[in-house]
C-alpha cells in the first residue's frame, strides 16, 4: 500500500485571506468573539512570532498589536474543504478526509497512470494551486502514519513533497521530536516521555518494548510500534452513500454539560425522525466533537439495531464522559449514522403500546407545529434551532 498525505497549511488562515487578499499583509488568527477565546488557527507568520492554537486571544492581543483576528466560519470552511475533497478524487477511489486541508490517499494500482510517484505528488499539488489558490505538501510512505509525518516535516522545508521507502520508516523517524507522535496528544503520554527523558524518537526505539509497556500498558505498546513506523491502519473513505448526519455549531462556544447533553438529544431525535421516515434503522453512531483550541475527539458506538431515541441517546449518554473529557468549551458537535434501508425487524405476536407506537406521532406533531412543539425534558436546554 501507497499513501499520500495531503496537507494544506494553516487551511483555515488561507481560506480567510483568500476572500480578504488584504490579510496577507499581517499575521492572521482565527478565534471565536466571547471574551475568554482561544485561537483556533494561526497563520503561518503568525506561527514565526510564537502564536500557536490554544493560546488566550486576549494574550495575543495584547502581545501582539498588530495581529488581524477573524471569527470562524464554518459553512464556508466546509464549503472549501469539500472542493478540496473533490479535486483530490481525481488521483484515487480511496480517500480519506482527515480533518479540514488533511487528507488521506490510497495510491495502490495508480502508480501506472503518472510514471512514479514524485510526479503525481508534482501534479496534484500544481492542480491544487491552479484550481483553487492552495498550496500544499505530500507525504508518501507506505502507512498513515509516517505519510502524515512527513507531509509535516516537508512544510518546514518549504518543499512540497518527501517519500519515505519501504524499510527506511525507523531511520527517517529516529531524529525528529516526540511530538511528531500523535500520542503526543495525550496529556499523561507527555508527562511521561518527560519524565523518563524521551524527547525525540530515537530514544524511544532504543528503549525494549515490554518496558514501554510496563510504563504506560497498551498506549506505551502503541507508543513504540508507531516510533518504527509501524500503523496497520487502511485508507478508510467515509461512509456517507446512506448515512444522515447533524451537526450544530455552538454560539458561543460552551463547555456546560447540560446545554452540551441538551444539544445532542436535539440532534438525535432528530435523526431518528429521519430514519423513521426513511424506514430505515441503524445499528452504529459516529460522534465528532471539536472544542475551543481545535482538538478533536471522535468516537464510534456499535448497538442494537434501532431508529428509536431512547436506544440512541443512552448509547450516548454511557460514553459521554469519556469523548467529553476536557475543561475546555466545545465549538462543534456532530453526529451520523449509516442507514440500513432493508429495516426487516420480526413483528411482535403482541405488540406492547410504547416507543414504536408514540414516535411516528411525535413526528407528526413537530412536523405540523415545528421542532419544538413537543419535546422531551432532557432536550430543553440544547440550542439547536
Amino acid at each position: 500500500m501507497t499513501v499520500f498525505h495531503v496537507d494544506i497549511e494553516s487551511f483555515l488562515t488561507q481560506i480567510e485571506r483568500l476572500r480578504d487578499p488584504a490579510l496577507w499583509a499581517r499575521p492572521l488568527v482565527i478565534a471565536p468573539e466571547h471574551g475568554r477565546a482561544t485561537v483556533t488557527a494561526a497563520s503561518p507568520d503568525a506561527k514565526q512570532l510564537g502564536i500557536s492554537k490554544g493560546m488566550s486571544l486576549s494574550y495575543v492581543q495584547r502581545t501582539f498589536p498588530g495581529v488581524a483576528v477573524r471569527v470562524p466560519d464554518e459553512p464556508v470552511y466546509r464549503r472549501a474543504h469539500q472542493q478540496v475533497s473533490r479535486l483530490v478524487q481525481h488521483f484515487s477511489p480511496v480517500v480519506e478526509p482527515l480533518g479540514y486541508g488533511h487528507f488521506a490517499l490510497d495510491m495502490s494500482g495508480m502508480r501506472a497512470m503518472y510514471g512514479n510517484w514524485d510526479n503525481a505528488a508534482l501534479k496534484l499539488n500544481r492542480r491544487l494551486k491552479e484550481a483553487l489558490r492552495l498550496p500544499a505538501t505530500v507525504g508518501i510512505a507506505h502507512n498513515k502514519l509516517v505519510s502524515t509525518i512527513a507531509a509535516k516535516e516537508v512544510q518546514k522545508a518549504k518543499e512540497p513533497l518527501c517519500a519515505v521507502a519501504l524499510g527506511e520508516e525507523p531511520g527517517f523517524l529516529a531524529p525528529l521530536s516526540s511530538r511528531a507522535l500523535p500520542e503526543w496528544e495525550d496529556k499523561g503520554v507527555r508527562k511521561l516521555l518527560f519524565e523518563l527523558n524521551l524527547q525525540n524518537i530515537e530514544r524511544i526505539q532504543r528503549l525494549p518494548r515490554h518496558l514501554m509497556g510496563f510504563a504506560a500498558g497498551e498506549l506505551g505498546l502503541r507508543l513504540h510500534r508507531h516510533a518504527f513506523g509501524v500503523d496497520p491502519r487502511p485508507v478508510t473513505p467515509p461512509h456517507d452513500r446512506n448515512a444522515l448526519c447533524e451537526e450544530y455549531c455552538f454560539q458561543p462556544d460552551t463547555n456546560d454539560d447540560s446545554v452540551i447533553k441538551a444539544t445532542l438529544l436535539q440532534m438525535v431525535t432528530r435523526l431518528c425522525a429521519r430514519l423513521r421516515a426513511a424506514s430505515a434503522a441503524t445499528s452504529e453512531a459516529r460522534l465528532a466533537l471539536r472544542f475551543t483550541d481545535d482538538v478533536w475527539r471522535r468516537r464510534h458506538i456499535r448497538f442494537h439495531p434501532t431508529r428509536q431515541e431512547q436506544g440512541l441517546q443512552k448509547a450516548l449518554l454511557r460514553h459521554y464522559a469519556r469523548w467529553c473529557d476536557r475543561r475546555l468549551r466545545v465549538r462543534y458537535l456532530s453526529l451520523s449514522c449509516p442507514a440500513i434501508r432493508e429495516n426487516h425487524a420480526q413483528l411482535p405476536l403482541f405488540p406492547e403500546a410504547g416507543a414504536e407506537q408514540v414516535s411516528p406521532h411525535l413526528d407528526q406533531i413537530r412536523k405540523r407545529f415545528g421542532r419544538h412543539a413537543i419535546q422531551r425534558g432532557g432536550e430543553l436546554f440544547g440550542q439547536v434551532g
